[in-house]
């Protein structure tokens, strides 16, 4: 097999034994399962060569491109040989309003390289240095600037996807039926992205960043969903709690935020005159709901601020060596009594706990910390991280708000949704996979006479455990 690939891919391209370790895992840090092989092709025609020739071997397989996947989305559960398309990184075409790149590019690459410069590409997950535009559509990756351009799936125009039978189908495009939706979020579990047609936006004629303080959770709760009613759309609404901000000012990602219970970070922008009318707004419902606010004296301070924001997971290493992030996606009337329930959750489990995460969207991002070294601590806050999510869907969330459901939230598809939808689901697996080679036992929970090998007692209580 390693000798066909090598013809294929060429043999510096192929990689085995001890370093392959390297693609054990992603950004998932609970469990690790070496690959038996890991491919770098440098082209489309020898992605659709190596696909080929893993289908006809009856070979399993799975698609990987930066690593940044927080959900074990490409973690190689099932002995899958790794696909990485880190090299397919080319800009191909800009017209207009479109871009067209290939799936390894990495996302803040394209705001780089834009020649117009009125011009950017909107969603930006806090790890666009280095996740690639692959992931971001496979997972529908977010951002800070989500609450008013979307998620990835608002900025997909087209797709070239290489199915699982060989064929290569440019899909989207029109305003009729666009298969491109099952694409997006499907967690290369369907076929495999080799371009995409992306939106970009014009840039704002003005932007405008304040900071707003709050000794009270509950407050600055309150101050998200008053910034709706008061008819503001905010181009990014972020929320750091107080343990988030003490990490951040312990290490190099100090933004010299003010020490308080809640901090959020509020960015508004569009036209001068509307912009000043929204920041007046804002100001008015902070200030309401006992907050105070703060104006960055230049963009020296103002790129420190959300610098900061940008290290908030990172800065958790100065509680734990390690951290799950959920990514469950609740009413903004409810943040509130979830913070306040991850706080008990730390106290329950003794794990250190800290929230930074997209206010405006409601995407919660908890870090539960614990020592990936200790299987019984590493079971304990992956419990911690259901019982949060649990409560999520109890008050009308969703599992995921962007992060994919992967392995690590697999079981909670059987909570969120009944067991037709799950059929329907199965069904169009089948449909794209027949074969069930391409990343088999994620996403979607196994059927009955499906099945799922695990390798050691995280990895069973991932798949089997109750929640």
């Amino acid at each position: 097999m390693i000798e066909k690939i090598a013809e294929i891919v060429g043999e510096e391209w192929v990689i085995s034994s001890d370093e392959a370790k390297l693609y054990s895992y992603p950004a998932f840090i609970p469990l690790k399962i070496e690959p038996p092989l890991v491919v770098l092709p440098g082209s489309e025609e020898e992605v659709i060569s190596l696909v080929n020739f893993l289908n006809e071997n009856n070979i399993r397989y799975l698609v990987r491109g930066s690593g940044t996947s927080l959900s074990g989305a490409t973690t190689p559960t099932q002995g899958e040989v790794i696909i990485s398309l880190t090299r397919l990184n080319r800009i191909y075409s800009l017209d207009n309003f479109e871009i067209t790149v290939g799936p390894g590019l990495a996302n803040f690459l394209i705001n780089k390289t834009l020649s117009n410069p009125n011009l950017f590409y909107a969603p930006d997950p806090s790890s666009y240095v280095v996740s690639s535009i692959g992931g971001n559509i496979s997972h529908d990756s977010g951002g800070m600037h989500t609450p008013k351009y979307g998620t990835t799936f608002d900025s997909v125009i087209k797709l070239r996807v290489l199915l699982s039978d060989g064929k290569v189908e440019e899909i989207g495009g029109n305003n009729f039926f666009d298969p491109t939706s099952i694409f997006v979020g499907a967690e290369g579990t369907l076929g495999v992205i080799l371009r995409a047609t992306l939106r970009l936006f014009p840039k704002p004629e003005v932007s405008k960043t304040l900071l707003a303080s709050f000794n009270s959770i509950d407050n600055a709760g309150k101050a998200v969903v008053s910034v709706y009613k008061s008819g503001v759309t905010p181009a990014a609404m972020e929320f750091l709690d107080k343990n988030s901000i003490i990490a951040i000012e312990n290490t190099q990602y100090k933004a010299n935020y003010p020490m308080a219970e809640a901090i959020l970070l509020i960015e508004l922008d569009g036209y001068s005159a509307n912009v000043e009318e929204e920041e007046a707004r804002v100001v008015k419902v902070v200030r309401e709901n006992n907050g105070e606010v703060f104006i960055p004296k230049d963009d020296e301070e103002k790129n420190r601020w959300w610098w900061g924001r940008k290290g908030a997971f990172p800065s958790f290493a100065y509680y734990s060596p390690a951290y799950l992030t959920l990514d469950a996606n609740v009413p903004r009337s409810t943040l509130s009594t979830m913070l306040r329930f991850t706080y008990e959750i730390s106290k329950k489990y003794g794990l250190p706990v800290a929230n930074s995460f997209h206010a405006g969207d409601g995407t919660l991002h908890p870090l539960i910390g614990f020592d990936p070294k200790n299987v019984d601590e590493t079971i304990n806050a992956i419990k911690a991280a259901e019982e949060i999510t649990k409560l999520a869907i109890k008050l009308g969330g969703v599992p995921s708000g962007e992060h994919g459901i992967g392995i690590e939230k697999i079981k909670f598809m059987k909570l969120y949704y009944s067991e037709d939808d799950l059929t329907l689901m199965r069904r169009l697996k089948t449909v794209f996979d027949s074969k069930r080679l391409l990343n088999p036992c994620k996403l979607v929970p196994p059927a009955k006479n499906e099945i799922c090998n695990t390798v050691n007692r995280v990895h069973t209580y991932l798949l089997e455990g109750d929640i």
